[in-house]
This record gives structure tokens, C-alpha cells and sequence, in this order.
């Protein structure tokens, strides 16, 4: 893969991360979270916004200091040949784990809410050809795919708004109920949904710009993805009842339903037709690394056929999943994956890189 013809600006970074990070938790975390620590939920959603900002601060650091290579090309130099690769396929499983997640609750999504009697398998199918065809193109033309699509978040906002100013503040009282126990639960409930950032760790060589500029892009751009998700969240709990939200898994397509306008009778079928969209290039994302990951260890440069082996291996792990409880056994499960590989993982490579830097930084 030729880094000159994928190189990437700052600000397409800042679009392909927000596009990333911005899937299908903008309307399953509002759910996730209050079951986890009730009306202080959204503190948790908080807590993982500063987390995550301080592991792109982590992750830069570890791949400022070689500048040229991905991660799966330091990993060798930085934890010895077999540690190195074996982590590496340990981040391939889990970008193809992510993909898999999402489609998974995309595909119940649009079962539920569009196409109840459509088979899952033709919904996931449609989903996976669109996003092969875009996952095999250069990041380049993703990152170009993303700042383009970004109009619709404008777009997802004004729908969110509208639930602010006919929901109760009063729902939020008492603040501070939960103990540290639930606010863990409900960090960890989040940190599927906050995942994206890790991707500076397979496209920083190919962003063109400064160590600085490429930390602010990610930093500023992840403020945004906080703010959106805390929008949605708040939302969601001020128009519910703490014993409502227990039983609405998707409260924001709730929310919407509530309003009609003249020209607009569905809100809540609006906001899914922009949304199908987001969680597309969420999916291409990931699929797009883990391709991207494997050509990296096995020296490829582009072969199609990588990338439609990860599609191919996504869509039959979406596929297993076929019931909402064992969907949210599975999403349980995979948040303490994701802790580990977003804000554990990277740590450590950092303590790794002060005692064994090789590469020098930017």
C-alpha cells in the first residue's frame, strides 16, 4: 500500500474518526448506560469522554514515535517478532469483532423498526455489499466518503434537539445516586459506543501534517463525538421516566415517534434513513483496518480479496447472534474487550516505548 497515494489530510482525519466513533450507540447507549447506573448515566458517558481523550494522548504518543509505520508494523520492533504479531491479530479480531457488532444491531434495528418481516440475512446482506464496496477503496477516498456524508450529522442534531425542549430536567434528580460500582458499569457499557479512536493507530503514517496538528484533530474531534453522544443521552433522559427508559431499548427512535410535522409525518423514520448511513461508514471503518491490519502482516499491497474475506467473516459472525438478550449478553461481554484494547493496551505500549523506543518522534 502506497502511503503517498493514501495520504489523508488533518481535517479528514478529524471526519473519518468522527464518522468512525458515531455509529449505532447513538441510539442504543442511552438505554445502556441508564441500566447500568440509572439517572447518572450520563456521568458515565462524561467519564468516557475524558478516558478516551486521554488515550489518544496515549496512542499519539506511541505512534509519534514511528512516524512511518502502523501498528502492525512496530508492534515486531517494539514487544519482540512473536508478542508482536500475536497482539496484532489480537487488534484484527477485535476491529472484526467491532464491525460484526454492528451489524448485528443494525440489522435488529431495521428489523424492528422498518422491515419486521424482511429475513435478517437480506438486511445484513445489502449492508455488507455496500460496505465491501466502499472498505476496498483507498483511505483516501473513505476518509473523502466521510467528510461528504458528514452533512447528515447536522441534519441527526436538529432531530436530537427537538426532544430538549419538551423533556423534564427534573428526572435528573437526584444527582450523584449511583455508587462507583454502577458508574463503572456504566462506563463500560459506553466504551463500545466511544470506540474509533484506536484507528490512529493503522492511519497516523498516512495523515499529512504535524505530530501537533494530528493530535488536535483527534482531540477536537472527539470532543464532538462527546457531545454528541451526552446530547442524545440527556435527551433521552429527561423526555423518559427513570422507569420508562428501562424498558425502551432504542429511546430515541421513541422520542421522535412522539413528534409529527406538517410535511414530516414519521421523525422517527427520518432520523433512521440518516442514520443507515452513519452506521455504514462505521462499518466500512472497521472493516477497513482489520483488511488493512492483515495486509500489513503478510506484506500485501491491495488485494480485494482481503478485504472481502473480512466481510465475509463479519457477515457470518452477524449472523449468530438472533435474539435481543443474547445481542446484549454479547455487547456485555465485548465492552470489557474493548476496555482493554482502547485504554489498558495502550498504556502499556507507552511504558514499552519509554524503555525501548526505537523509532524517533516526529
Amino acid at each position: 500500500m502506497s502511503i503517498q497515494k493514501d495520504k489523508i489530510t488533518v481535517n479528514q482525519l478529524a471526519f473519518f474518526t468522527i464518522q468512525t466513533a458515531i455509529g449505532e450507540g447513538a441510539l442504543t447507549l442511552p438505554y445502556g448506560v441508564h441500566s447500568a447506573a440509572s439517572s447518572d448515566g450520563w456521568i458515565s458517558t462524561v467519564i468516557v469522554g475524558i478516558m478516551s481523550q486521554i488515550s489518544i494522548i496515549v496512542i499519539w504518543q506511541v505512534c509519534r514515535r514511528f512516524p512511518g509505520l502502523t501498528l502492525m508494523e512496530f508492534l515486531p520492533q517494539l514487544l519482540g517478532k512473536f508478542a508482536g504479531r500475536l497482539l496484532g491479530c489480537i487488534y484484527i479480531v477485535y476491529f472484526i469483532g467491532i464491525a460484526s457488532l454492528v451489524v448485528v444491531n443494525y440489522c435488529r434495528i431495521i428489523n424492528s423498526w422498518i422491515f419486521p418481516e424482511t429475513p435478517k440475512s437480506v438486511i445484513m446482506i445489502l449492508m455488507m455489499i455496500t460496505a465491501y464496496s466502499l472498505a476496498n477503496e483507498r483511505l483516501r477516498v473513505i476518509a473523502r466518503f466521510c467528510v461528504v456524508i458528514s452533512i447528515m450529522l447536522l441534519f441527526l442534531i436538529g432531530l436530537v434537539a427537538i426532544p430538549l425542549w419538551e423533556g423534564n430536567f427534573l428526572y435528573f434528580l437526584p444527582v450523584g445516586q449511583a455508587d462507583f460500582g454502577k458508574l463503572a458499569a456504566g462506563v463500560r457499557e459506553a466504551t463500545i459506543a466511544m470506540a474509533g479512536f484506536e484507528l490512529l493507530y493503522m492511519v497516523y503514517p498516512y495523515v499529512d501534517g504535524t505530530a501537533k496538528q494530528i493530535r488536535k484533530a483527534m482531540l477536537y474531534s472527539y470532543l464532538f463525538v462527546t457531545a454528541f453522544y451526552l446530547m442524545i443521552v440527556i435527551a433521552s433522559f429527561i423526555f423518559f421516566s427513570p422507569d420508562e427508559l428501562h424498558l425502551i431499548p432504542e429511546p430515541m427512535l421513541y422520542m421522535l415517534k412522539a413528534f409529527t410535522f406538517r410535511i414530516v409525518e414519521r421523525t422517527d423514520l427520518l432520523f433512521l434513513s440518516l442514520w443507515v448511513v452513519i452506521v455504514l461508514t462505521s462499518i466500512v471503518s472497521y472493516v477497513y483496518l482489520a483488511a488493512a491490519g492483515i495486509k500489513k502482516m503478510m506484506n500485501q499491497e491491495r488485494n480485494s480479496k482481503t478485504t472481502l474475506a473480512v466481510v465475509i467473516l463479519c457477515s457470518l459472525l452477524s449472523l449468530i447472534p438472533n435474539h435481543f438478550l443474547l445481542i446484549a449478553s454479547i455487547n456485555k461481554y465485548y465492552s470489557y474487550l474493548t476496555l482493554v484494547m482502547n485504554y489498558a493496551v495502550p498504556v502499556f505500549l507507552l511504558i514499552v516505548c519509554m524503555f525501548r523506543t526505537r523509532g524517533k518522534a516526529a
